[in-house]
């Protein structure tokens, strides 16, 4: 990729994956108790001021709030996730008039179909026109914790007829799906996915690769993630890389390490089906500020034409969520 002489504006931003909550006065027992948490809140003007700290080479246009629900597990915390919508278009829409936001909600794709359709329709009403994707978290690992988000029921669902008619009233709708699952369940999901050629499919966190796991664990991460590429309906968030190698903003060779992944990625899928996003304010808690984030994914693409910086960090994201 040649460098090339480069734009005097600044670069356009989406930002396709953020978060809000406030467990003191919306409790989530899936984001952990109030006590002892690193950030019991983050609201729309926490995200908004770490948002000004941000390179001026770069200049928010808009933003996606994905969903914090996680999992609703059979005898475990039932979440309203229609209520969480509804919360955070209170939250975001005094800023809207500058920057028009629009939300990934959850949908529990495995249920009753008439429950699915009260839900989305719900959802739909709720967001005000701003929806347009449902991301159900699927990663769960047998035997490994790390790899389990909480309550998330079994690793069966990519399986389930339910979960299957689930994506198809997506695709009726017109909806994108966020695909949150570990590299070994990656084949699962491509071979249900070619079923759904119309699906927009925005792969999250650079598909999981998960530091302290085996050699077999990275060859299966590489493996799904060409697979993933074979499907035109695909795309790859590159966002939440501390989960691949913790600390990776203070070490060089840490860094070197997964900018190497991100653009091994970069080159699979090409720039116009790969994002940058913040993963904020997650991202915030494990040591890494937001505009140390965005300066570091600048200086990974410094050698990129205009065009391909546009589309990692603006047009991949506005196409794949049918922004505009």
């Amino acid at each position: 990729m040649d460098k090339r002489a480069r734009a005097v504006s600044p670069i356009p931003l989406c930002d396709p994956h953020f978060h809000l909550w406030d467990l003191r006065a919306r409790p989530n027992p899936n984001l952990g108790k109030v006590d002892g948490h690193p950030l019991p809140s983050y609201l729309a003007s926490d995200y908004l001021r770490d948002v000004a700290t941000i390179p001026s080479d770069l200049r928010l246009m808009s933003s996606v709030h994905v969903e914090t629900i996680v999992g609703q597990a059979p005898g475990g915390a039932q979440l309203d996730s229609v209520s969480e919508t509804e919360w955070v278009c209170g939250q975001m829409s005094p800023s809207e008039v500058d920057r028009p936001f629009f939300i990934v909600a959850f949908l529990h794709l495995a249920r009753s179909a008439t429950e699915r359709e009260r839900e989305l329709e719900a959802h739909m009403a709720a967001a005000a026109g701003r929806l347009r994707g449902v991301r159900m978290i699927l990663n769960h690992h047998d035997h490994n914790p790390e790899l389990t988000w909480p309550q998330v029921a079994h690793g069966a669902f990519l399986g389930d007829r339910s979960f299957r008619d689930g994506l198809g009233l997506l695709q009726r709708h017109g909806f994108s799906f966020d695909l949150s699952c570990n590299p070994h369940q990656v084949g699962a999901a491509v071979r249900l996915l070619r079923d759904f050629p119309d699906l927009p499919v925005v792969v999250n966190h650079l598909g999981f690769l998960h530091e302290g796991e085996d050699k077999a664990h990275e060859s299966l991460w590489r493996e799904g993630i060409h697979a993933l590429a074979g499907l035109p309906s695909v795309s790859m968030k590159l966002s939440m890389l501390w989960f691949g190698c913790a600390a990776y903003n203070l070490d060089e060779k840490k860094e070197q390490r997964v900018s190497a992944r991100v653009l091994e990625v970069i080159d699979v899928f090409g720039c116009d089906r790969c994002m940058f996003a913040s993963n904020y304010p997650v991202d915030k808690f494990n040591g890494i500020s937001l505009a140390q984030l965005y300066e570091i994914y600048l200086s990974w693409t410094d050698g990129f034409s205009d065009t391909e910086r546009s589309a990692l960090f603006h047009d991949t994201a506005v196409r794949s969520y049918q922004l505009s």
